[in-house]
């Protein structure tokens, strides 16, 4: 619910409510009182009226043709029982001095001054909790005394106090629905904004790992869960920074091992040729073929190194194209078949028998994938100490919106162990970091960033005879659309 909502029902409800809070304390009262109906309250006051009159009318009728009852104590006693159950009363004077005062006056009032009342009779007076009218008649007994009679009925059924009190009591009720409409619509909005100050605190204290619970769905909400957002976002942020971090010692650790290695190689050869080591031309040949092969091995880390940089930091374009991949394959392994033969490496490939399967990919990046894998294998089956058949068996399937390409060799395979890491960054399965055995321990990793780029996935197992398989899985390409200038070489 909005804030604005919110708002608006508070204030609809300070009205609303008090008024209905009112109307059922006035219902209680009424059936406390013993009336099940509202309309019996009017209808009381409508009959206490009438009788009121009917007695007034027979009492003008006394005075006037028979004031001789108003010597009889008992025509009197049965008249102020009548009148005091219509809450009315006859105050009686003789000569001046009373001679018949109302007994259930008496009682609502016991500390009134009668006598002075009716000396000095007002419009109307207060007896009790109860308002009454007054009415001063005279009249002669039949005697020739003089005579006044004070008449004084109640006017209005509901106690004094109660007007006062009624007021009180609405006031009351308004003031504690606003306080607690106040309460609750304030506590909805400012607990949520407490919250999220809390958690910038935190956030400027650098603890980004407190979630920030979402409540509601107004504005507090939408804001509560951008916030959140913003702090997911930037705990990321932070930890893919530190992450970076992290690999950036990691590739400097290993980037000043792998080329001190082939650098102290070259000094020493070119110590010995200087020193006369190498005194012979054959001697010499051979230093320099080692001196240029370590060069050789350091030109292609440093190449292998920035372009896992680039990778890492994902600024490669990749330049996609709509390739038939079964004819790339057979077109790529065919120019790799002549350099795998003179390493007495046979290259087999069996081609889909399905329709061209299109796909869309680099086809450089696609190149260094199928390269770094096939020297891979080449390295590890020339450490074979059986001297068997050395065999790279390539095929390739569709399996529904992906290509499945599998590079099978002949070798040693991998350690169960080494399985899950083999595509890590410098990882090298055999530990001796020796570059001719072990590599550089970035080529797999390449292939994993490049086949990641094209939206695949890589993984490696062993074949069944022992030698080991990598797998790659490409989607195929989707329906062709129109590129335009700017997407024209996509940037991961």
């Amino acid at each position: 619910m909005s804030i604005k909502v919110k708002l608006y029902m508070s204030y609809l409800a300070m009205v609303i409510v008090p008024f209905m809070l009112m109307i059922g304390f006035m219902m209680f009262v009424f059936y406390a009182g013993g009336m099940q109906d509202i309309r019996q309250y009017f209808e009381v006051e409508k009959a206490e009226k009438m009788s009121q009159m009917l007695i007034y009318g027979e009492l003008s009728y006394v005075i006037e043709n028979d004031a001789d009852k108003l010597n009889s104590e008992s025509y009197l006693n049965d008249l102020q029982s009548r009148l005091s159950e219509q809450w009315a009363g006859l105050l009686i004077t003789k000569e001046g001095k009373l001679v018949s005062i109302p007994p259930f006056l008496q009682v609502v009032s016991p500390e009134q001054d009668w006598q002075k009342l009716i000396d000095n009779p007002p419009e109307k007076a207060t007896l009790g909790l109860f308002r009454f009218e007054t009415d001063a008649f005279s009249f002669h007994y039949p005697d020739g005394s003089e005579g006044v009679m004070l008449l004084l009925r109640r006017y209005d059924v509901v106690p004094l106090f109660w007007r006062p009190a009624g007021t009180a009591i609405g006031l009351a009720f308004v003031a504690l629905t606003s306080l607690l409409l106040t309460y609750f619509v304030s506590r909805s909005i400012i607990r949520p904004i407490e919250q999220l100050k809390t958690a910038a605190l935190q956030i400027k204290d650098g603890d980004l790992s407190q979630q920030l619970v979402t409540t509601g769905r107004g504005e507090i909400g939408q804001l509560s869960a951008a916030f959140e957002a913003m702090r997911i976002r930037l705990k990321y942020s932070i930890d893919q920074s530190l992450q970076y971090e992290e690999n950036r010692k990691m590739l400097l650790s290993h980037i000043s091992h792998d080329l001190k290695t082939p650098i102290s190689a070259i000094k020493g050869y070119v110590e010995g040729i200087m020193d006369g080591i190498a005194n012979t031309d054959e001697k010499r040949e051979r230093y320099m073929q080692t001196i240029y092969r370590k060069a050789e091995d350091m030109d292609q880390l440093i190449d292998e190194l920035f372009l896992f940089s680039k990778l890492d930091l994902q600024t490669v374009a990749f330049d996609f194209k709509t390739l038939n991949i079964s004819r790339y394959l057979e077109h790529f392994l065919e120019e790799q078949r002549f350099d795998l033969e003179k390493s007495g490496v046979t290259l087999h490939y069996e081609a889909a028998a399905e329709l061209p399967i299109m796909i869309a990919a680099d086809p450089d990046k696609l190149s260094r994938v199928l390269t770094n894998i096939l020297n891979n294998c080449v390295k590890y089956m020339g450490q074979q100490a059986d001297g068997g058949e050395k065999r790279i068996d390539v095929s390739m399937r569709a399996e529904d919106r992906h290509v499945l390409i599998e590079l099978e060799d002949t070798g040693p395979g991998i350690e169960e162990a080494d399985l899950p890491h083999i595509f890590d960054r410098f990882y090298r399965a055999e530990q001796s970091r020796n570059s001719e055995t072990g590599g550089s321990g970035l080529g797999l990793a390449i292939v994993k960033q490049i086949i990641e780029g094209h939206g695949g996935v890589v993984w490696a197992e062993n074949a069944i005879h022992g030698g080991a398989r990598f797998c790659l899985k490409l989607p195929l390409a989707t329906t062709p659309k129109a590129v335009t200038e700017h997407e024209e070489h996509t940037h991961h």
